[in-house]
């Protein structure tokens, strides 16, 4: 699994919606702050919105405004909101994509992956990212 530059954007503007702490923030400005390309900074914000993770208004004050609990929406959520399903191997992604699905020795292995990445990046608020708050991988395995 690889994090999409759309996905990567995405949290980036999401991000700088939280650093404006709840006041509307146009999509250039969001852009400009997380070094996103304008151009692709409105795709992702129309896609943002359709996701619901965000609300938009027009006018002279308006912007984008998070319409998630930053406390409560994970890393985990934003990436599938964009990419779908977290997974290591495109043959748990696709049915039928292998045709050794049945009896293949490593079909666990990447399931087993997927699900510690999966747990993992659900265990991350989006706020806590942003604060640097975040628990890494090895306090998560420790005994």
């Amino acid at each position: 699994m690889e994090i999409s530059r759309k996905t990567d954007y995405a949290i980036r503007l999401v991000a700088a919606l939280m650093l404006n702490e709840g006041k509307p923030l146009s999509v250039r400005k969001a852009a400009s702050m997380q070094d996103v390309p304008y151009s692709f900074a409105r795709g992702i914000q129309h896609d943002l919105v359709k996701s619901g993770v965000v609300t938009t208004s027009r006018g002279a004050h308006g912007g984008m405004q998070l319409a998630i609990d930053p406390d409560e929406y994970t890393l985990a959520e934003l990436i599938e909101t964009l990419q779908g399903p977290i997974r290591l191997a495109i043959c748990l992604s696709e049915d039928g994509w292998c045709p050794r699905d049945s009896n293949c020795v490593f079909h666990q292995v990447w399931e087993g992956g997927s699900e510690l990445v999966h747990e993992y990046l659900s265990s991350i608020s989006m706020k806590e990212i942003i604060k640097g708050k975040q628990p890494y991988i090895k306090n998560l395995l420790s005994p």
